[in-house]
Formats: structure tokens, sequence, C-alpha cells
């Protein structure tokens, strides 16, 4: 068993938070494509990453890279040998630097190539290359120079440690030379100490008040809340917030502290934001309710004389304070008068400030309550449009942008608005909105952003999105899915673009919304998202037509189906007409199959109007008999050139029946 151990540690200044990701994946995917680059087998790579330093250990690390065979390609046979098939210069130059012979060359396809055995290096000598380079091709958000400026890092690193089975590995980084020496935790061992492997810096840094990995430090914070809860407490988890006290901190230490008892008056969630946003801290209940005590974590191994907790008291009692004085200042008016100051806050320069994106919203909300027929709900719809942005005008929610909504709520049943007017505001931000109010409101706010977007050029593209396009695109198609609304999409985009004094709708605009619709049903089956990703401008339409079409793929009746609609699909896609004369009909076959045609469409189209796509598919496949003896029996291009349109503008109508339930040519058949 090969227990070789390869140990690597930078100790840097304080890290910045928003690295500590980035460093994680960087380090897992470099260390192991580099040991697979090098040929070095190994058991298992583990990063670690803690505010003052990070690394890395390989564990069962073989003694080196595996021997391998390479082939090297020389010159042109033409030019290797002369005309007396002597080896000319270039081949014999090409065989020195190689380090081969004259009987190791061979010819293939006219050039000479020679096969040589390559010994793969030692995992010393691998790992004094591969490291720097690994350490050197870090990529950062905001990294620092220092010295002259020959130097860029994520932050100054002032040690390295690099152990290879205990012993010392030479290299240098940074212009550090690589020793076996760490530091402990700054307010308990701030002096240098030895360690021989990755098990001995892990017990001593133990002992020194360090967690280097960052797993275990997720654990150790909850295994305090745990213990603290055994006192009857119930802790309001965040595990956003666990998260981000881990990366902060070396040695994460629970503290218990009070803030006044006056400021449980205040909202609860402006209570949790205050304490939780800008200290870090967490809530805690007891039997259900909200009590004055709070917990935090310090990066220290304790609070003997209490400064730490009276610190955080005294800050977070402050804090509230000001919470408190602008909730009162806010109270003191009617939500609906924040609206004025949304006429000075830009929403984006080229669209207008906040309150003109108000106004488009409540027009957009009309239309939508138009097509959906929502006339018994339209007076709290449009009261939530109105008030949708009011609480960004507000005190609170500029000192605490993050409540944004949620002040809406709580404001609006201040002043006696409907419960669902007030939810509406909060929830239109959400993609699951528990009201039609939120809902409808939500939609109007998406399609608003998104094609005012597209109209001034804001176009998502590869890994950018930084309005979140992409996912209010989603939001739409999940929030209309919840509530089984049969919108045109494309009415309600045509309406927020002329209220942006555009006529024409950008190109990219709707392939935006028809790829994301693709997306959104991809977890049924890639090719059936496909086939339906046509009907997006009727969302529902083209969800249930997909969850319908996955229910009966793989079905014989279905199959076959398949293949008859693909043969009156492709003979009739590039005509452009319906029209067609029955009349004209000569053969009892295609009698046949429209008087089949004739009985079906109104059943089909009746189901689909009733947004019952599984039976319609059902109905549909009814036509397949009829398809079959069609193409078994009838010429359609026939000679004659009118018998040969009339019979295209059949087919092409029927087809176009076909198509309600999108291309279904793209839906891949089962090969027997």
């Amino acid at each position: 068993m090969i227990n070789n151990e390869f140990f690597f540690e930078i100790g840097v200044e304080e890290l910045p938070t928003t690295e500590v990701k980035g460093i994680i994946q960087q380090l897992n995917e470099k260390v192991s494509e580099s040991l697979k680059t090098e040929g070095l087998e190994y058991k298992e790579v583990k990063v670690f990453v803690a505010p003052r330093r990070f690394g890395f250990v390989i564990s069962g690390l073989s003694e080196s890279a595996s021997d391998k065979t390479v082939e090297k390609k020389g010159p042109a046979v033409n030019v290797a040998y002369d005309k007396d098939g002597q080896p000319t210069k270039a081949l014999l130059g090409f065989l020195k630097s190689n380090e081969a012979a004259l009987e190791n060359v061979k010819i293939v396809d006219n050039y000479v190539y020679i096969t040589k055995v390559q010994k793969g290096v030692s995992a010393r000598e691998a790992l004094k290359k591969m490291v720097p380079s690994i350490i050197y091709s870090l990529r950062f958000r905001k990294p620092m120079k220092w010295g002259k400026g020959e130097f860029e890092f994520v932050r100054i690193p002032h040690h390295v440690i690099s152990l290879y089975n205990g012993e010392v590995l030479d290299l240098e980084i940074f212009g550090l030379k690589a020793d076996a020496k760490t530091v402990g935790h700054r307010f308990v061992m701030d002096e240098y100490f030895s360690v021989s492997s990755y098990e001995d810096y892990m017990s001593k840094l133990n002992k020194y008040f360090v967690i280097p990995e960052l797993d275990k430090r997720r654990e150790f914070i909850h295994q305090q809340i745990s213990e603290f809860e055994k006192q009857g407490y119930e802790v309001e988890k965040d595990e956003e917030l666990v998260e981000e006290v881990a990366i902060l901190t070396e040695y994460p230490k629970l503290i218990h502290g009070k803030f006044l008892e006056k400021y449980l008056a205040l909202p609860e969630e402006l209570v949790k934001t205050t304490i939780k946003h800008h200290q870090r801290s967490f809530t805690v209940r007891k039997n259900g309710k909200m009590t004055n005590d709070f917990i935090a974590f310090i990066d220290m191994p304790s609070d003997e004389y209490g400064n730490a907790r009276r610190g955080y008291e005294r800050v977070i009692n402050a804090r509230l304070e000001d919470a408190r004085y602008y909730y009162e200042k806010d109270a003191s008016v009617r939500l609906e008068s924040f609206n004025e100051r949304l006429k000075e806050i830009v929403f984006q320069k080229e669209l207008g400030t906040l309150y003109n994106k108000v106004l488009r919203i409540e027009e957009l909300s009309k239309q939508i309550i138009e097509i959906l027929d929502l006339n018994a709900k339209s007076d709290t719809i449009l009261m939530t449009a109105k008030l949708s942005k009011a609480d960004i005008g507000s005190h609170v929610v500029y000192e605490f942008p993050e409540l944004q909504g949620t002040m809406g709520r709580i404001y609006a049943l201040k002043d006696g608005y409907p419960k669902d007017v007030a939810l509406g505001i909060e929830e239109h931000y959400s993609p699951t909105p528990t009201t039609i109010e939120g809902a409808i409101v939500g939609i109007a706010d998406r399609v608003d952003t998104i094609v005012g977007n597209f109209i001034i050029g804001n176009i998502p593209s590869g890994s950018k999105d930084p309005y979140g396009l992409r996912s209010k695109v989603d939001d739409i198609y999940a929030i209309v899915e919840k509530y089984d609304w049969d919108i045109d999409l494309k009415i309600v985009i045509d309406r927020a673009c002329k209220l942006l004094n555009r006529e024409e709708l950008p190109k990219e605009l709707l392939e935006f919304f028809e790829t994301r619709f693709e997306l959104y049903n991809s977890n049924i089956r890639y090719d059936i998202a496909r086939a339906v990703r046509g009907l997006w401008t009727k969302p529902l339409r083209g969800i249930l037509s997909a969850k319908a079409i996955a229910n009966v793929v793989g079905a014989e009746e279905f199959e076959h189906f398949l293949v008859g609609f693909e043969r009156v699909h492709n003979i009739s896609k590039k005509h452009g007409s319906v029209e067609f004369d029955a009349a004209k009909f000569t053969q009892k076959e295609e009698k046949e199959l429209f008087e089949k045609y004739l009985e079906i469409k109104p059943v089909v189209l009746d189901l689909i109007g009733h947004l019952n796509y599984r039976d319609a598919l059902i109905r549909i496949t009814e036509l397949r008999p009829f398809i079959d003896n069609y193409f078994d029996n009838v010429f359609v291009m026939a000679e004659q050139e009118d018998i040969r349109l009339n019979r295209l503008g059949f087919l092409k109508t029927v087809d176009t029946l076909f198509s309600e339930f999108g291309d279904l040519t793209l839906v891949e058949r089962i090969k027997s």
C-alpha cells in the first residue's frame, strides 16, 4: 500500500470572504489535473482554507510517474534522406536531440518517426515543478500587488510549508523558501512552530485554536448551537450565515448576548435583519416567540471578561435604535406617499425612474387581467401594482435594502390595505407567490425589466447576465405553471415594448424567451422540450403538451403515429398554403382521411381549448391508420398540378392540427 504524503500550506494576510469558494474550487481542480498530467497516481486530494492560510494534502501518492512510450514525428522522408538514401543533417539532428539511433527510425506516411520510452519522473521532481505552477495560476476577483509590483496574489504571503513524507521539499514561491513551520491563532500563539505531517499539523493547530478545514468549522458552529439550544432556546438557523461565519473565522466561538427588550416592539423582520446582516449574529426564540437574546461567533478561543459580548450588545442596540427611528418615521405616513420619492430614484439610466417603472407595471397588469379575465380581482391587483415599489422610497429600506418588499407588506397592513395586497407587494419578487396579486404583478414587473433591457442592448451572453434576465424568464414560466394560467405572453411583451416607445420587438428577445422555455421543460426530456419550444408564447400549453407527450412516448401506438405524422409533415412542410377543395379528391383513401380529420379536428381543438392535452393527443392518434392507408395508396406528387397542389394543401391543413402539440418531428422514436 502506497502511503506517500505531500502537504502544502501558504500562510497569508486576512483573506477576503469573496475569494474563499474560488480558492477551494480552483485548488481541487488544478491539483487533480496536474497530478493526472504528470502521470502521478494518488488516493485523495484534500483542500483546506482558513482566513490566514490555505493549502492541500495529497495522500496515497505514487513514488513516481509510470514510464510511458512516446512517438515523435520527425522530418519528411525527402528531407531526412538524400538521393543516395543517406541520412541528412536534419535527420541526424532530430535523432541526437531525442537520444535515438538510426535503427529506431520508422517511416509512416512519408514521415520519419521514432518510438522511445520516457521514464516517469519522481514524485519529488514533479511536485517541485507542479506546486509553484498551481499557486501562480490561481485567479482572484481582486488580487493585490506588493513590493515593486512584481508579485500579484490574493493577499501578501508570509510563509510556505512544503512537506513530502515529513521532509521539506525544496521549492520557492513569491520569494519565500518552503520550510516546515506554521503559526497558530493570532490571539493565542503568534510564533512559528514546526510540523512533521498533515496529521501533526492538524493536531498542533487544534491545540493553538485554529480549525483549518471549512467543513470542520461549520460542524463546530452547529455543535455549539445545539449545545446552546439545550437551555430551552431555539436559534433561528440560517445556513448562509453559518457559512459566512465559518469563512470569516479560524476558531468560531459562540457568545450569548442580549439587546434591550423595547426593540421587540419592532417588526421581527427588521430586528432579524439588523442582527443578521449588520452584525452576523443569530436571533433566538423561546416557546416559538422571539426573545431579546442573540448569539454571535467571535474568532477567539473565549470571551473570558465579556468584552466581546458587551461590544456586540452595544453595537446591536445602536443599530436597533437606528432601525426604530427609521421605522417610526416611516410609520407616521401612508405607504402610498413614498411613491412620490420614486420620481427621484433611477431604475436604470435609459429606462427612467422607479416611478416610470411602476406606471408600466400597472399598465401591464391591466393587460394580464384582461387576458386572464381576472376582473373580479382587478382592484386588488392594480393596488398591488401601484404600491409594488413604494417601500423603496422608505427610510428603512434605504438603510436596509434587503427588506425591500417585506417592509411594503408591513406598511400596507399598518395602513389597512387588504391582506392579499400586502402579501402581493412582498411576493411579487418571489418565483412562487401565494397570492394572485403577487403573481400578476410579478409577471408584469419581470416582463418590463426583460423587455427594457433588451431594448437598450443589455442582452445576456455567456455567463454574463448582470440583471438576472434568465432567472426572470424562468420565474414567469414557473408562475404560469403554478397558477395554470393560459396566458399569451407575446401580447404582454408587445405591450411592454410599446410602453417603452418601441414599435418593433428585438428579434433576440423572442429567441431568448424561446430558448429559456426549452430549458425550462428540459427536466421532462430534452427532445420533448425541443419539440414544444415553439409554444413558448402560450407557455402553459407548451408545458401541458410536453407532459402529455412524455406520458405516451414509447408506446407502440404513439410510435406508429409519429411515423405517420412525419410523412405528413415532411411532404407538406415546404408548401405554403392550406387551401384545398375536398370535391377534387378522387380516391377513397383521401376521402376517408378527410372525413376522419373532420371528425377529429373539433374534438381535439376543444380538448386543447380546455387544456386537456393528454386526451387531445390520444384522440389525434386515431388518424394514424387513415394516414398509413392514405400514403400506401395515394400518390401525392401527381403530375397533374391542380391535383398535386390540392393534396398538398390538405396535408398542410392536417399538419397544422398536429402543430398544436409542437414540432413532433423532434421527438425521438424508439428504434426497433
